[in-house]
Parts: structure tokens; C-alpha cells; sequence
């Protein structure tokens, strides 16, 4: 089965702000709430970003941003960590799969309970200062040995560590660049205004005091802009209107913005939130034994074919298992093939290869880097230069 054709134009860029000699690629992947298992979206944006920063360090420094704790601090986690505690308080959830938690967080969106708005507000001081329900904790464990196997780094993913700004200094730092309609003072919400660029309002902080997710990621990056760097926004495309928002108020405070639009996996024609439901079957730890007899390094190889070589930004192709196993099949043939090559010369070719495919804002695209490697014809042998980015 043919892939889809290649993406359109790159990214628009924000103009340059600095002119240091030096720059520095600021990756921040969207945040993936610790309540419920990871789906074929969630693992493209992993694999993604995974072979993107790889790539992209062999000749620039690169810094990915994670921070489990902005996933945490948001109503999206609090509100269901309430209803578990509310209607399963003595569980235990160390036994738990991420499959029957996210059970549990279908149903919580499907009964549309009306939420105890204080009760929700402890829990998020709670995680503001590192808490994480005991269903959190069961979810982030899954997913870290989930993604050891797939040879992905889970640093910052699954744990995490202060956000850098106190909520209140990075609301003042909003309002002092007039980016901010405050209504807190009449008992409403707090809005970002983006309609300087044409952009509707965001509600920010509800008339609870309550924030939603883009307030954390302000906290973390914010703090972080500085000359000679570059933050590259990544996301699914359902987000583009935030994301749009986010890119405008950070280039406010002086920096330098791109963002990447990933298209989200479909599954059975439909590419909804995981809160729906739908994804049983395909899951992270479903896809673990979808190889089979194939090797741990077939598994790594096959999975990042098919979700960075098969599966380009765009593409409304949807999830096929079998078209998955086939990818694992190909990476099994690969990895038994000969270097031709010492590996100081491929390392050279690789080089060459980066720079070719580095977009404009200086990051290397996955899926060009696999289509020209891995799946061309015929593929490159891989030699260890090579398996430093599809380990």
C-alpha cells in the first residue's frame, strides 16, 4: 500500500528577534494528561518528536521541554482524579491496566457530572505542588515501561518537576504586555486576547479560579525565551487554533516560534479525542505485541516506519495493524542487511542527508529523513550513525 504524498510548504516562521551566532532548537511537544492508555496519535507525536530531536542534535543543540506536571495541573486530569475518588475510593489502583483506567475516563465524560468546583480546586493546588492521584501514578508507570521498549525517552514525560513561573507571575507578566481581558475582579473568567492578530478570545482561568491547559505550558516556556533560541511547538492538528494563540503571545515576550501540525491517527474512520473511546485494541501496550516472534529492535525500527515513514504530518490515512506488522516485517529485513559502508562514510552521507532535509526552522523532518533512508529504494544500510536516530 502506497503512503500519502509527501506534506505541503514548511511551517510559517515568526521573524527573528536576535542574531546569536549559536541558536538553540526549544522542542515542546503538547502535554498527554496521565489518564488513560496512549493511542496511535499519542505514539505518532512521540515517534515524531523522538526522531525530529535525535536528528536535529547530530548539528544543533536541541532542548526538549516536558513536564508532567503542566499534564497534571489542568481540570482535564483533577476533574476525573475527583470522580474516581468519589465513586471508587477504595481501590487499588497499583494493579490497575491503563486500558481499564481509561475505561473509567470514558465513562467520566459520558455521565457529564456536574463538578464540585472547590473539591476541584484542592486538587489542583495539590498538583501544583507535585501531587498525582494514585491512578496518575498506575498510568505514568504503564507508560514508561511502554516506551522503554520502544526506545523512547520518558524524561519529563512521566515525571516531572516544578513549573518555572508561579501562576500569578506569569498571569501579571500576560497583563503587563496587555494580553489579557480580566474579569476576575466582577466574578468572571480571565481571557487571553488574541485579537490584535485577528484571533478569538481564550478563556484562560475560569470564574473558579480554575486554569486550563495553556496556562502551564506559559508557565514552563515563558521563563525560557532568550537570544539564539528557537521554540518548535508541536501538536495535534485539533489544537491549531491554541497552538496559533500560544505561538503570538510567546513571540510577544521576544521569541522566536514554529509550530508543527501533526494530524491525528484515525481509527475505524474516526479521529476523535481519546476520551470517546474507540481506541481499544490499539493502544501502546496493544501495539507491543502486534510484532509477534519479531526482536525488540524490529518492534522499534517497524513502529517508527510506520508512524514517521508511512504516516507523513498530514496524513488522513487510517490506523491499519496490518499494514503495522508489515512495517516490522521490513525492519527485521533491514537490520539483517551488511553495512556497505565504514561508518565514518555513512556518518558523512548521514550529515549531508540532515542538512538537506532540515526545514527552514532548522529542525530535521522525520518523515523526509525515513522515506530517504529506511524506506528508499534501495534502503541505506544501518550503520550506527544511523541507528543513533531509529535505535
Amino acid at each position: 500500500m502506497s503512503p500519502d504524498p509527501p506534506p505541503p510548504t514548511p511551517l510559517r516562521r515568526t521573524p527573528p528577534t536576535d542574531t546569536a551566532s549559536t541558536p538553540e532548537l526549544v522542542v515542546a511537544p503538547v502535554t498527554i494528561t496521565p489518564t488513560k492508555p496512549l493511542t496511535p496519535t499519542h505514539v505518532k507525536g512521540l515517534l515524531w518528536t523522538d526522531i525530529l530531536v535525535k536528528a536535529t542534535a547530530r548539528s544543533t543543540p536541541v532542548r526538549l521541554v516536558r513536564n508532567n506536571r503542566a499534564a497534571s495541573i489542568t481540570t482535564q486530569s483533577t476533574a476525573f482524579w475527583h470522580y474516581l475518588d468519589l465513586t471508587e475510593p477504595d481501590t487499588d489502583w497499583s494493579g490497575e491496566s491503563d486500558t481499564r483506567i481509561g475505561e473509567r475516563y470514558i465513562r467520566f465524560h459520558a455521565e457529564r457530572r456536574e463538578p464540585d468546583r472547590r473539591a476541584i480546586g484542592d486538587y489542583l493546588s495539590r498538583a501544583d505542588d507535585g501531587w498525582i492521584h494514585p491512578a496518575g501514578r498506575r498510568t505514568l508507570s504503564l507508560w514508561r515501561t511502554q516506551l522503554d521498549l520502544l526506545g523512547v525517552d520518558t524524561e519529563g514525560l512521566t515525571d516531572d518537576r516544578p513549573l518555572a513561573l508561579p501562576a500569578r507571575t506569569a498571569v501579571e507578566a500576560l497583563a503587563g504586555r496587555g494580553l489579557l481581558i480580566d474579569h476576575r475582579r466582577f466574578g468572571g473568567p480571565v481571557h487571553l486576547d488574541g485579537t490584535r492578530w485577528g484571533i478569538p478570545l481564550r478563556q484562560l482561568i475560569d470564574s473558579d479560579g480554575h486554569p486550563n491547559y495553556l496556562l502551564p505550558i506559559l508557565r514552563d516556556l515563558i521563563p525560557m525565551i532568550r537570544p539564539g533560541r528557537t521554540f518548535l511547538l508541536v501538536f495535534d492538528d485539533g489544537l491549531a487554533a491554541d497552538y496559533l494563540l500560544l505561538e503570538r503571545v510567546l513571540s510577544e515576550f521576544g521569541a522566536r516560534v514554529a509550530r508543527l501540525a501533526l494530524s491525528r491517527v484515525p481509527i475505524d474512520g474516526g479521529a476523535r479525542s481519546s476520551r470517546y473511546g474507540g481506541w481499544h485494541g490499539t493502544t501502546l501496550a496493544d501495539l507491543s505485541s502486534a510484532p509477534g516472534t519479531a526482536s525488540r529492535a524490529a518492534y522499534r525500527l517497524g513502529m517508527r516506519l510506520y508512524f514517521t515513514g508511512t504516516l507523513h504530518r498530514r496524513s488522513a490515512q487510517p490506523f491499519r495493524m496490518r499494514l503495522l506488522r508489515r512495517c516490522v516485517g521490513h525492519a527485521a529485513r533491514l537490520l539483517d542487511q551488511p553495512a556497505a559502508d565504514s561508518d565514518g562514510a555513512a556518518g558523512h552521507r548521514l550529515a549531508r542527508t540532515l542538512s538537506r532535509l532540515r526545514a527552514q526552522q532548522g529542525y530535521v523532518d522525520p518523515y523526509r529523513l525515513t522515506t530517504a533512508y529506511v524506506r528508499g529504494k534501495p534502503p541505506a544500510p544501518l550503520t550506527p550513525a544511523l541507528r543513533a536516530i531509529y535505535p
